[in-house]
């Protein structure tokens, strides 16, 4: 989101480097090695969206920040921090297996690597040559980290590296043991504290995990709703997914949070959404922010239904899908009854959807243009 005027404003800055970069242009022939590195930003750059906003591409680094009113749920960097490397690693990959090419750019591709760092202060906006730029004392902290000790710390020359600044501002201290914990001493600075994630175990891990996901073509409980929203898919996909907003849009009176890592929303969190009574369990099962969320509805019998919200980048907004699954069951007695409770389930769901529609577009408005999504709401 553009600021306003030229004072002094708080962030998260991130910066994505791409490293073996120096090496690989000095040994490569150019023309190759650049359509490479160019193929690679294209991929980098639009994956990062609102409510980060690209400030400018440094010769192999993209930097990136967020305003801190911007960024709505408190895990939202680390999850963005993982899907952006995954974007770096697929696209590398997807070169690698396409290419026939024997040259040393060709051959080394696999070398170059994509290490991120994200940081957290003041800043102030200058404009240079009639752009926008960011200055500061912790934007240049953030870029004098990139110069660290990891790779002889830790090994990993693929990683996200934290400042514990950052860190404090995302209330996150605690999801890290005290093994993880690093500290460089900055010239003019002083001692940085940090904390460092290895993103090819993020990627492994990705790969490996089993997609939970509700195609349009499965048998669905009720057809396919498709909801445009005037935001970024990360905005979206957090009106979908936080406590507070998915109650607002589902029409809860209140959602509460169980077994969370630490705070952190992944795989095996539950959402117990209460309706005056009633609770309605709500397990997530594949959790990929920006793009999709899977979760389950656990149900007397051992019957279950499966949820996918998934977000399609849509222009300047994003095209919320929302799929159900029919209810279904491993149990016999389970078996018998999932076609009641099918009907139950979407005696309920669909006569509502004109509702939870208005909600979730009232919502998103609301972080666009405040005074209309509120009155929306009201």
């Amino acid at each position: 989101m553009a600021p306003q005027d030229s004072g002094i404003k708080t962030a998260f800055f991130v910066i994505a480097d791409i490293s073996g970069y120096t090496k690989f242009m000095a040994e490569t022939p150019i023309e190759h090695a650049k359509g490479i590195l160019e193929a690679l930003f294209g991929e980098l750059v639009p994956a990062i969206r609102a409510p980060l906003e690209v400030s400018g591409l440094q010769g192999d680094a993209v930097f990136a920040y967020a305003f801190e009113s911007d960024v709505m749920t408190k895990q939202f960097i680390l999850d963005f921090s993982e899907q952006l490397y995954c974007v770096f690693a697929r696209a590398k990959e997807k070169m690698v297996l396409n290419t026939s090419c024997p040259c040393d750019a060709c051959a080394n591709l696999d070398d170059l690597e994509l290490k991120i760092v994200v940081h957290h202060g003041e800043c102030v906006i200058q404009d240079t040559g009639g752009r926008q730029e960011l200055a500061g004392q912790d934007v240049i902290t953030a870029f004098r980290l990139l110069k660290n000790s990891v790779k002889e710390n830790t090994g990993m020359n693929a990683y996200t590296l934290i400042s514990c600044k950052a860190l404090k501002a995302m209330d996150l201290v605690d999801y890290f043991d005290e093994t993880e914990f690093f500290s460089e001493d900055i010239e003019h600075i002083g001692e940085i504290e940090y904390v460092v994630r290895d993103m090819r175990a993020a990627w492994s891990r990705r790969r490996q995990t089993k997609r939970t996901f509700v195609e349009p073509s499965d048998d669905l409980l009720i057809d396919e709703w498709m909801v445009p929203l005037p935001v970024s898919p990360e905005v979206a996909f957090t009106i979908m997914t936080r406590p507070d907003l998915r109650a607002e849009w589902i029409g809860a009176d209140k959602v509460d949070m169980l077994n969370t890592n630490k705070g952190k929303i992944e795989p095996g969190t539950l959402y117990h959404c209460y309706h005056g009574d009633d609770v309605f369990p709500f397990e997530v099962l594949d959790w990929n922010p920006g793009e999709y969320v899977t979760g389950r509805y656990n149900m007397p019998m051992g019957m279950s239904m499966l949820e996918t919200i998934e977000m399609a980048e849509m222009g300047a907004g994003t095209m919320v899908k929302l799929r159900y699954a029919k209810v279904t069951s491993k149990k016999l007695m389970g078996k018998l009854m999932s076609g009641s409770a099918s009907k139950k389930v979407r005696g309920i769901i669909e006569p509502d959807k004109e509702n939870r529609v208005k909600k979730m577009t009232a919502l998103s408005k609301k972080l666009v243009m405040p005074e209309e999504g509120a009155a929306q709401l009201s």
